[in-house]
């Protein structure tokens, strides 16, 4: 599959359940359901990193971004319900943004359903203009 992460890059696995309720009358992946399992793969990465969803920004300022942009290809059709495989690498870090790759496929990781980018941009709490990523942000998605 093009634009997928190299065997040297990096990234994170995470296999997704696909549910009846998320199908289309053609048995498919409703194509608005995929950002919602790529947003579950990406959760738990976080959680592999250390990070958790808690309220208090003192313990985590950096769960205060939002999504800038998400551009998915759709490559071929996911027949469900079953089990994708999400994988999500780290494209590009900048100082308020940062760029995940991602791709949607068979378990194998060996079939294509779609692929894409995810941009998030942090931001101030109170003025919710972008703001600097922390270090252990940084340092996480370094490792």
């Amino acid at each position: 599959m093009d634009h997928m992460a190299d065997d040297l890059t990096p990234h994170f696995v995470y296999l997704s359940d696909v549910h009846f309720d998320e199908l289309d009358p053609m048995q498919m992946l409703h194509n608005a359901r995929f950002p919602a399992h790529v947003e579950r793969a990406v959760i738990a990465w976080y959680h592999s990193l250390g990070s958790s969803w808690r309220r208090d920004l003192a313990e985590n300022p950096d769960q205060f971004h939002v999504v800038r942009d998400l551009h998915i290809e759709y490559l071929k059709p996911f027949i469900g319900p079953g089990r994708m495989r999400i994988d999500v690498w780290l494209e590009r870090m900048g100082n308020t943004s940062c760029v995940y790759g991602f791709t949607c496929s068979n378990e194998a990781g060996t079939v294509g359903y779609a692929r894409g980018k995810r941009t998030i941009v942090k931001l101030d709490p109170a003025s919710h203009r972008p703001s600097p990523w922390t270090e252990q942000f940084r340092a996480a998605h370094a490792a």
